[in-house]
């Protein structure tokens, strides 16, 4: 019968965790945050202006362009705020987009627009952009996004 032997591989990982030197976990994320610094001004007015077009669009019952829009222009527009909302982090206004992106998704899947639910979530986003909410406000605003844009055209 044979002894049974037990050894430890060495772990190159291991090593590389209990050596002095390189760089630590928060000296790499504020190394990272500084080089992203420079893309945020333009990543938020691009932001500012895809809230604007879509307001002009399709926010205003009188916009010429309302009821002659297109689907996948809205959409476009929403997929572009989701885009630079990484500058926002905690504002929701991503989730506010991505519930906007299911709503006219469900419109173009319907062939017909809900202009009472297109309305809501461009105010919403609005107040998700400018407003001062706690964290629990803005749940609690995604939560009701997300009910309007699951809510089926034969619904309404």
């Amino acid at each position: 019968m044979s002894v049974m032997r037990k050894f430890r591989a060495p772990n190159r990982l291991s090593m590389l965790v209990r050596a002095n030197g390189g760089v630590t976990a928060k000296d790499a994320l504020a190394a990272a945050d500084a080089a992203l610094e420079p893309l945020r001004a333009e990543s938020l007015a691009v932001l500012d202006a895809a809230l604007a077009e879509i307001d002009a669009r399709f926010g205003r019952p009188a916009a010429a362009t309302r009821a002659a829009g297109a689907f996948q222009d809205l959409y476009a527009l929403a997929l572009r705020i989701i885009d630079v909302s990484g500058f926002l982090p905690g504002s929701c206004v991503d989730q506010a987009a991505v519930s906007f992106c299911a709503l006219v998704d469900n419109c173009a899947e319907a062939g017909a627009w809900r202009w009472d639910a297109v309305d809501v979530h461009i105010n919403a986003l609005r107040l998700l952009r400018t407003a001062d909410l706690s964290p629990d406000q803005r749940r609690a605003v995604i939560d009701g996004l997300n009910k309007v844009s699951q809510r089926r055209i034969d619904e309404a």
